[in-house]
Formats: structure tokens, C-alpha cells, sequence
């Protein structure tokens, strides 16, 4: 998002968070200003919450490693919770982990809930996903792209391989 806000575009961007801290951290950006942005707290699971815009007033969501830290049984609502923001013709841009993602393969015994859902050391869950064109489908949207990263990644300084794998969509509200 600083990117964005960095590229001197003509964008209004909404930025939310769960977490007050990374919404703070934010906010005390230069780069940040209100005629340009807005960034506020927001459980994309709480259907109750009533953020800042309209429904069916926003032309793109970047879900951006957000569903990850979701319990899977959330996942649809959360999406169902976000659509309904999307104009027609909108698009959502996904990035997350993905299956056998370098992250995934370090966990060790006992930080496994469920299938690819584990729990880190500092409490956070994340989960590393294989598909997700049945969950995007499930609440009307259409695929356009899918693309599945996987990378290796050198810390020369470490001398440290990184086997990454991220799965990357751009999914379309129909019109």
C-alpha cells in the first residue's frame, strides 16, 4: 500500500488491519495522509462491522497474507463479509501461502491444529493453502489468473536456502 501511496496516484485507498498496532504504524508514516487514505481496525469476520464505504463502491480488495491467519471455518464468511463491498466488475487480488511453503515445513510436533493450519510460537495461526478456486467460486466470483510462486530464496550472508511458495489469484465480481 505504501507503494501505492509512494507512486503519486490519483487512488484513494482504505486500509484495514486487526491489528490497532499495524494501524498505528501506519498512520506515522510520512507517506500517510488522510485526503489519500484511510486506515482503520476492521475483524473481516465481524458481519456487524460497518466500515467506511458502501456496499458495491469498491473497484479492487488485496487480501495480501490476511486469509492465512484466519480459522479455515472463517474463510467464507470473512470472503462473504468483503464481496459485497466490490462493485460489479471488481476485483480481488489474493496473495498467501501456499502448501509446502518453507514456513510450513519448519513447524515442528504439536503447533498442528488441522490439516495446514498451525499455531506459531507467539500465538498467531497461519494456514498454508492448496487450492483456492472452490472458496473464491463459493461466493460468485470468477477466476481470471492463478498462479502458483514457489521460489528459492538465498541468504548468502546466513548461507541460508529458503524454499518459498505462495499462491497468487486475481479473482472478478460479475457484472
Amino acid at each position: 500500500m505504501i507503494g501505492i501511496l509512494l507512486n503519486k496516484s490519483s487512488l484513494f485507498i482504505y486500509a484495514c488491519d486487526f491489528s490497532q498496532v499495524a494501524i498505528d504504524l501506519l498512520k506515522e508514516k510520512r507517506i500517510y495522509d488522510e485526503e489519500r487514505c484511510n486506515a482503520f481496525v476492521w475483524d473481516i469476520c465481524d458481519e456487524k462491522f460497518q466500515p467506511p464505504f458502501e456496499e458495491g463502491s469498491l473497484d479492487c480488495i488485496m487480501l495480501i497474507f490476511v486469509l492465512s491467519s484466519l480459522n479455515p471455518l472463517k474463510f467464507k464468511k470473512a470472503l462473504q463479509n468483503l464481496i459485497i463491498y466490490l462493485k460489479p466488475g471488481g476485483q480481488l487480488l489474493f496473495r498467501d501461502y501456499g502448501l509446502y511453503d518453507m514456513a510450513q515445513l519448519r513447524f515442528k510436533n504439536g503447533q498442528c491444529i488441522s490439516d495446514n493450519f498451525y499455531v506459531r510460537g507467539d500465538g498467531t495461526r497461519v494456514y498454508f493453502f492448496t487450492c483456492v478456486d472452490c472458496l473464491f467460486k463459493s461466493v460468485g466470483l470468477q477466476k481470471d489468473e492463478m498462479h502458483i510462486d514457489r521460489r528459492l530464496q538465498v541468504n548468502r550472508f546466513k548461507q541460508l536456502k529458503m524454499y518459498r511458495v505462495w499462491i497468487q489469484c486475481i479473482y472478478t465480481k460479475p457484472t
